[in-house]
């Protein structure tokens, strides 16, 4: 520390070829791939290992298929694994099962394990250092922590949303507002640990849905909506304790659950970045890159870690094309970086609103093609374990829902419908 105060005192800095804001999944993967081509890698997380943050951790079949490709896969944080899924509507008591096949992990052991393995192929972790301001220079990027003051060739953030960071130098991708609250509490009584479940259409006012993750002696519990959503819940139900509760309560669960009312005082929310219709250049500028959920890079289920890998791994490979040669503008970004993006994650991102869209509007119709049609359930367990993209998805449903006239009809109104309300 006294070494550090000199530095900034006779305004002398610490120099990377890259500084990653943000040890989540993200900026953990672009860390450990760069650090293992031996570039010089500077990664900062403003809280220390193991930390809490707001998510199901669900990895998906994408997400382990991305990790042992990666050689980051490990049995040692997966706490719980699903086979089954249970998808229920709510309000129109409708009830489904379909076979899907997801690892449950918790995001204390998965962050840790991934930052510690990044650490150990020679990235620079600093925990407890938060940044408090990038300054964009023609050749460097200065980094400004409470400890600190650093020069890189370029910057990459990788420090979720909400993004001030992004947004202080104008990299700031547009994104859907979604909010998750998630809590820890016992299992159920005679709870099947083979399955994750989905409760859709809570209430008329509801877009979004409900889960229950079994993990290895608890479960975590919570639900993902859309902000503007949540604001007509608490109004309605006074606070967001009050709406779990009773969402708990009209499911079955709340008597069925351990001391849940002390458990369900420790929930915890966070913004989800759910993609809509951002551009891939939107996610660079001179000698700044943004990935994962600061890039707002999650599908409409909700699932962020499968692009966070995904987007962390190519990052890693364009920024070291860059340094080769010692190239850190905008248009070298776009074709190393946001070229590559383009076609292997939001060409599938693209298809999330319109899922979304049916989802929230055409409920009445999914449950019908769900009823006349079970390969369409088939195919909905597939997109849930990530075994199938959300374009192929989309795309083979259709055909099936395009066998019956009012289906079609109603999921094109939906969808339509759904542009109109700019969701």
């Amino acid at each position: 520390m006294f070494l550090r105060l000199i530095f900034i005192q006779a305004n002398l800095y610490y120099v990377y070829d890259v500084a990653v804001v943000g040890a989540g999944p993200a900026g953990s993967t672009v860390s450990y791939c760069l650090a293992k081509e031996k570039i010089k890698v500077i990664l900062f997380e403003r809280h220390r290992f193991p930390r809490r943050k707001a998510c199901a951790a669900g990895l998906s079949l994408y997400s382990i298929e991305l990790l042992k490709e990666l050689g980051l896969f490990s049995e040692e944080y997966i706490v719980n694994e699903t086979h089954k899924c249970k998808i229920d509507f709510v309000i129109a008591k409708e009830v489904f099962e379909a076979d899907a096949h997801i690892c449950l992990t918790t995001r204390e052991q998965f962050d840790e394990y991934l930052a510690r393995r990044a650490q150990e192929a020679g990235a620079e972790l600093h925990e407890g250092e938060g940044v408090k301001s990038i300054s964009i220079k023609d050749d460097f990027v200065e980094i400004r922590t409470s400890k600190a003051v650093y020069r890189s060739k370029v910057v990459v953030l990788a420090c979720g949303q909400p993004n001030v960071l992004g947004k202080s130098i104008g990299l700031y991708p547009n994104y859907g507002k979604a909010i998750a609250f998630e809590f820890n509490a016992p299992l159920p009584t005679e709870y099947n640990l083979d399955y994750c479940e989905f409760y859709f259409s809570l209430d008329k006012d509801f877009a979004g849905y409900f889960w229950i993750f079994p993990k290895k002696g608890f479960a975590n519990y919570g639900v993902g909506t859309w902000l503007h959503t949540v604001t007509v819940m608490k109004k309605k139900y006074g606070s967001v304790v009050e709406w779990t509760k009773s969402i708990l309560k009209d499911l079955g669960y709340w008597n069925k659950i351990k001391d849940i009312k002390k458990h369900l005082t420790k929930i915890k929310g966070a913004i989800v970045p759910v993609y809509t219709n951002a551009k891939a250049e939107d996610m660079v500028m001179d000698r700044a890159i943004a990935i994962g959920d600061a890039a707002g890079l999650v599908r409409y289920s909700g699932e962020g870690i499968c692009y966070a890998l995904k987007s962390g791994q190519l990052a890693a490979k364009a920024l070291m094309k860059c340094i080769e040669e010692n190239k850190f503008d905008k248009q070298t970004l776009v074709k190393y970086y946001t070229e590559p993006l383009d076609k292997e994650v939001l060409r599938e991102l693209k298809y999330t609103s319109k899922i979304e869209k049916i989802m929230t509007y055409a409920t009445d119709a999914v449950i019908d093609l769900l009823k006349k049609e079970p390969e369409v359930l088939n195919l909905l367990g597939k997109m849930l374990e990530h075994s199938i993209s959300d374009e192929k998805y989309f795309n083979e449903s259709s055909k099936y829902a395009r066998k019956h006239i009012s289906i079609a009809a109603r999921m094109m109104a939906a969808l339509l419908r759904g542009t109109l309300k700019g969701t």
